[in-house]
């Protein structure tokens, strides 16, 4: 199937792509990558009769680094985290998930902002960004800037609060301590396909206990989310294997999943359970 007709816009500026956004609004929509657009309008889930095009903007090789955070500019792609970005431990931490995306071809085309925009909750930047307490900075010609804290910036499955002529033109992260430890984990049918569940764990270990707990999973319910019940679990607590089985029952139980059917709902919950052990068991050196 071919996608239905649409005009095309190639604009060379962000303030020239706004403007596009603020004419065409709901009728637009932007493509950086194109990894989950193009199927979409191919199979004719989306019919945007106009698409934006911002693959002419000015593309920086790599993201700034100013105030303690990362700032990543609209057209990083996927592939360009693999080699850490930056000396803090969130570098690693980006490498790690960067690798786990999808095949070689999509991490090639997929940005960065393009994941966050597109709000998927299987997606490894989304949970990520929850995780990692990032701020996602949009911009509009009606509205101007905003800055959103990636905890309220997603709403459900494919859906943020970001209006229909507004485009992510910077997501910060702050940067992370040196004795930062961290854990991912996903579980998939095979490499590369979308994940069934997402676990990453941070937290700080500057003597034996843990300190600044985040637990975060994905494409378990509608949107990413850090399970604070967990997370008080394991603050101030020297790190064990049996601490972790507790952590990760915990989350089962916390976890709400979006299956309807009660076998999917307690697979979905076993797949937790194994997803966040993991990750906190990758933490460990």
């Amino acid at each position: 199937m071919r996608p239905a007709a649409f005009d095309y816009h190639a604009p060379a500026t962000i303030d020239e792509a706004v403007a596009l956004l603020g004419v065409h609004g709901a009728n637009a929509r932007v493509i950086a990558g194109g990894q989950s657009l193009v199927p979409a309008m191919t199979a004719r889930l989306a019919r945007p009769t106009h698409l934006i095009d911002i693959n002419r903007l000015p593309r920086a090789e790599r993201p700034a680094i100013a105030g303690g955070r990362l700032r990543i500019p609209p057209l990083m792609r996927h592939v360009d985290f693999e080699v850490p970005v930056a000396d803090s431990p969130l570098g690693a931490v980006l490498a790690e998930l960067s690798a786990a995306i999808g095949q070689l071809a999509v991490r090639m085309r997929g940005t960065f902002c393009g994941a966050i925009a597109n709000g998927d909750p299987a997606s490894e930047w989304c949970l990520a960004a929850v995780v990692l307490n990032a701020d996602v900075i949009v911009r509009s010609k009606a509205r101007g800037v905003r800055t959103i804290a990636a905890s309220a910036f997603f709403e459900t499955i494919l859906t943020t609060v970001m209006a229909d002529d507004e485009l992510v033109v910077e997501v910060q992260l702050p940067l992370l301590a040196d004795t930062t430890r961290f854990g991912f984990s996903k579980i998939a049918r095979r490499h590369g396909h979308y994940g069934a569940a997402l676990g990453l764990c941070i937290y700080d270990r500057d003597e034996t206990r843990m300190r600044d707990v985040r637990i975060g999973v994905g494409a378990v319910e509608a949107v990413p989310r850090r399970l604070s019940v967990v997370e008080a679990l394991l603050e101030r607590q020297e790190p064990s294997l049996r601490l972790f089985r507790q952590a990760a029952d915990a989350a089962a139980d916390t976890v709400s999943p979006i299956d309807s059917a009660p076998d999917d709902i307690s697979h979905k919950r076993d797949l937790t359970r194994t997803t966040v052990r993991r990750a906190l068991e990758a933490s460990l050196p």
